[in-house]
C-alpha cells in the first residue's frame, strides 16, 4: 500500500507532461530557494523546462552566497514572459502573497504558511512544518531520489534558517528531515552560506534603521 507521501508524489507528477515548460515562482529566500531546487529535481527529465523566477530583489548577503555557492540559476519576474510556460508552481508562498502571484494561473501550491484557501489543481498546505524544506524532502524520498550534496545543503540550510536552528516553530518531521539531510550535507558550504561576510553597504543600508543617540 503506498505511503501518504508517495501517494501526494505521485499526485504532483501527475499535473505535469514530458512538455510541459514550467515555471517555478519564489519570494527567494533559504526556504524558497531549497523547495524550488527540489521541485526542479524532481521534474527532471520529466518536464522539457524547469525555471525558477524570484519576485523580490536579493539583497541579503547569505541569500546571495547560497545562490552563488549552490549554483542556483534563478530570473527575476519582470524578465519572464508568462506566455512562454505551459505549468505554474509556487512554492514556499501563496498566490494572495504578492501582487504579481495573483496574475498567474497556478497548477501547483506548495507551502508550510497559514492557509490562504486558494484553488489549485495539486495543492499542499501544512501550516503545521517550521519549513517547506522539509516538505520538498519527504518528496524526494518518497520518489528514492539520490541527492546532490548541493541540494542536500540547500534543503538543510533552509529548515535550519526556518526554524531558527529550532529555536522557532517546528515538528517531528521537521526534525526527520534535518537529521537525513544532515547526512548528505556539505556542512562546511553550510557554514559559509550563513557566515557570508557582510558588505559594507549592506552594512550602510542597516545603519540607516539604527536611531541616533
Amino acid at each position: 500500500m503506498p505511503t501518504r507521501n508517495t501517494e501526494k508524489l505521485n499526485r504532483f507528477y501527475d499535473q505535469f507532461t514530458g512538455a510541459d515548460l514550467v515555471l517555478i515562482t519564489i519570494n527567494a529566500d533559504p526556504d524558497s530557494i531549497g523547495s524550488a531546487m527540489a521541485i526542479k529535481r524532481l521534474l527532471w527529465r520529466r518536464v522539457t523546462s524547469v525555471t525558477i523566477s524570484n519576485i523580490n530583489t536579493i539583497k541579503r548577503p547569505d541569500n546571495m552566497a547560497m545562490i552563488r555557492l549552490l549554483d542556483v540559476t534563478l530570473i527575476p519576474f519582470p524578465k519572464i514572459d508568462l506566455r512562454q510556460y505551459t505549468k505554474f508552481v509556487i512554492v514556499d508562498s501563496q498566490p494572495n502573497h504578492h501582487e504579481s502571484f495573483e496574475k498567474i494561473p497556478y497548477n501547483v501550491i506548495i507551502d508550510h504558511h497559514d492557509d490562504s484557501n486558494i484553488t489549485a489543481p495539486y495543492r499542499d498546505i501544512r501550516s503545521e512544518y517550521g519549513a517547506t524544506a522539509s516538505l520538498m524532502t519527504e518528496y524526494l524520498r518518497a520518489a528514492k531520489i539520490k541527492l546532490s550534496t548541493q541540494l542536500a545543503t540547500g534543503l538543510f540550510y533552509a529548515i535550519k534558517t526556518d526554524t531558527a536552528n529550532f529555536e522557532r516553530k517546528a515538528i517531528n518531521e521537521d526534525i526527520r528531515a534535518f537529521q537525513f539531510l544532515f547526512k548528505h550535507a556539505n556542512l562546511h558550504l553550510a557554514r559559509k552560506i550563513e557566515h557570508v561576510d557582510l558588505r559594507l553597504d549592506f552594512l550602510d543600508e542597516s545603519l540607516c534603521f539604527i536611531p541616533l543617540i
